[in-house]
C-alpha cells in the first residue's frame, strides 16, 4: 500500500530556499576567512534575496505564532467631556455629535453631508460609513469543534526526540499524507484511522529522523545568531514558490482557506513552514559535508564495464505486421485457410496491409492494422510466430503459418540483431553509476557519523508493529 511521504534524500530542483540556504552555508564557510571577503560574501547572501517580496497576507489572517480574535466589534470611543463653548455643543449646551471629528468640521452645527467613498461603498442615512468586519468561520457544530481539537491534540504527541529537538506526530502527517487520509478514511472507525496514522509515522519516521540528525549537524555549526535570518528568507521562498502550488492542490482559494483546511486537520502552516526549512537545510547542508569533484579514474570505469558485460547486452528485435484467420466449428481450418490465403493475395497484388487487416483479419490488433511495435526475441508464446519474425527477410510476406487453432501471415518490416553496447557508448553512463555510488557511500558514512553521536528515540523502538496504537495511547497519557 503506498504511503505518501517525503525522504529527505529525494534528489528535486533547486529552488529559491536552496539557493539562499546553499549562499547561507557559503556565507558560513567565509566567517572562518578574512573579515573581507566574509563581507562580501554576506553581501551576496543578502542579495540574493533582494528580489524576493514576501507573499501577501490575506485580510484577516493572522501571522505566524498570533492568534486570531474571534467576534470582535468595531466601536466608537465615548464622548469626552468638554466645555459647553467648544466646538460640537450648541449655544445652549445639547449635544449635537459625539464623534471626535466633529470638532474640526469647518460649520459644527450644520448637518453632516454624506462623503462619496467611490463605487462599492454606500454609506448609511446619517453619513457614517459602517465598518466592514468579517468574523471568522466558526465550526459548523460542537462536534465538529471538538474533533478539530482532539486532531490537534494527537498532532501534538511526541513521536521521537532527536539530539534536543522534539520530533511531533504533525510532523510526519504532511499535507499529501492527509490529503490521503481524508480519501481513504470515510466509512473507517476512529481506530481504524488512528492506526492508519500511526502506520504513516513508523514508515516515514527513519528518513525524517535522518533529516533531523543532518538539521541538528548544520544547527551545531552555523552561528545561532543567524538562523533566524536564513529562516526567514527560507520561508519567503516557501511562500512564494511552494504555498501557492499546495493552495492549488488543496483545491482551495487562498492562504487563509488552505489555513482553515490545515487546522481542521489538525495540521498547521506554521509547521508545514518549519518542516521545508528543516529539510531544505538540510538537504543543502549534507551536499555541502559530502560534495566530492573527483574525477572517475578511466580504468575505473572500464573495469566497471567489463564485470558488468550481461547488463549491456540486448537481444535481437523486430517490428512486424501481422494477419489472423481463427479455425472454429462454424470455420473449419480448410476455410479459414482461404480466407487467409485470399488476404495474402490482395497483399501481393498491391492493396495495403494495414487496410486489409482492419477489414478482415481476426488478430488482436486488426483494428490498428495489423500493426506490432518493437518485440524482443523468445518474448512470444508462439514458437512458429517467433521463428518467424527472426529468419525472414525484412519486407517480405511469409507463408501461411499454422500455429495450431489459428493461422498466420507476417511481414517483417524492421529488425536489429542480438549485440552489445560498446564501452565507448556506455561510458557516460558508467561515470554517473560510480559518482552515485560513491556519493552514497560518503554520505551512509556520513550519517553513521552522526548517528553514533546524535541520540534518537522512537515511540516504535523495540515494539511490534501491532502494538503501536497501545503504545501511542499510553504515551498520550503520561
Amino acid at each position: 500500500m503506498h504511503q505518501p511521504g517525503e525522504s529527505p534524500r529525494e534528489s528535486t530542483p533547486r529552488t529559491a530556499a536552496a539557493v539562499i540556504v546553499c549562499a547561507a552555508v557559503a556565507l558560513l564557510s567565509a566567517m572562518h576567512a578574512r573579515p573581507a571577503h566574509a563581507q562580501r560574501i554576506a553581501n551576496q547572501f543578502d542579495d540574493a534575496a533582494a528580489g524576493a517580496t514576501p507573499a501577501p497576507i490575506a485580510v484577516g489572517q493572522a501571522g505566524p505564532g498570533s492568534i486570531t480574535p474571534h467576534r470582535l466589534v468595531p466601536t466608537a470611543p465615548k464622548p469626552v467631556s468638554r466645555p459647553d463653548g467648544w466646538p460640537g455643543r450648541k449655544a445652549d449646551g445639547k449635544k449635537i455629535d459625539n464623534h471626535v471629528l466633529s470638532s474640526i468640521r469647518p460649520d459644527p452645527d450644520a448637518p453632516i453631508v454624506p462623503i462619496d467613498f467611490g463605487p462599492g461603498v454606500k454609506p448609511a442615512q446619517d453619513g457614517v460609513v459602517q465598518a466592514q468586519y468579517q468574523e471568522s468561520a466558526a465550526p459548523a457544530s460542537a462536534a465538529e469543534a471538538l474533533l478539530a481539537e482532539a486532531q490537534s491534540l494527537e498532532t501534538a504527541m511526541v513521536v521521537a526526540r532527536v539530539g534536543p529537538e522534539v520530533v511531533l506526530e504533525g510532523d510526519l502527517l504532511t499535507p499529501s499524507a492527509l490529503n490521503w487520509l481524508a480519501k481513504v478514511s470515510p466509512g473507517l472507525k476512529p481506530e481504524q484511522i488512528r492506526e492508519l496514522k500511526l502506520q504513516i509515522c513508523r514508515q516515514v519516521l527513519p528518513q525524517h529522523v535522518e533529516s533531523l540528525i543532518v538539521y541538528v549537524d548544520a544547527c551545531r555549526t552555523i552561528p545561532e545568531e543567524r538562523l533566524p535570518d536564513i529562516e526567514k528568507k527560507v520561508n519567503q521562498a516557501f511562500d512564494e514558490t511552494q504555498l501557492p502550488r499546495m493552495i492549488k492542490d488543496a483545491g482551495v482559494a487562498n492562504s487563509m482557506e488552505y489555513e482553515h483546511l490545515l487546522r481542521s486537520r489538525g495540521q498547521s502552516l506554521d509547521r508545514v513552514r518549519k518542516m521545508f526549512f528543516e529539510r531544505a537545510l538540510a538537504q543543502q547542508w549534507i551536499q555541502q559535508k559530502v560534495a566530492s569533484d573527483d574525477e572517475i579514474p578511466h580504468a575505473e570505469m572500464i573495469a566497471w564495464y567489463e564485470n558488468h558485460l550481461a547488463e549491456y547486452d540486448f537481444p535481437a528485435k523486430a517490428k512486424f505486421e501481422q494477419l489472423t484467420v481463427r479455425i472454429t466449428p462454424a470455420q473449419p481450418r480448410e476455410a479459414a485457410w482461404n480466407k487467409l490465403a485470399a488476404m495474402g493475395n490482395d497483399v501481393l497484388e498491391g492493396k495495403p496491409f494495414a487496410d486489409i487487416a482492419k477489414t478482415r483479419s481476426e488478430g488482436p490488433n486488426a483494428s490498428s492494422g495489423g500493426v506490432y511495435d518493437w518485440t524482443t526475441k523468445g518474448s512470444l508464446t508462439s514458437k512458429v510466430l517467433d521463428e518467424a519474425l527472426f529468419t525472414l527477410p525484412v519486407g517480405q510476406l511469409s507463408a501461411i503459418l499454422d500455429d495450431g487453432q489459428t493461422l498466420h501471415i507476417v511481414r517483417v518490416t524492421e529488425r536489429t540483431d542480438a549485440g552489445r553496447t560498446p564501452f565507448i557508448e556506455a561510458q557516460v553512463g558508467i561515470k554517473q553509476t560510480l559518482q552515485d555510488e560513491r556519493r552514497k557511500s560518503e554520505i551512509d558514512d556520513y550519517l553513521a557519523k552522526l548517528k553514533d553521536r546524535t541520540p534518537v528515540w522512537t515511540i516504535f523502538d523495540d515494539q511490534p508493529a501491532g502494538a503501536m496504537a497501545r503504545s501511542a495511547g499510553e504515551t498520550r497519557t503520561r
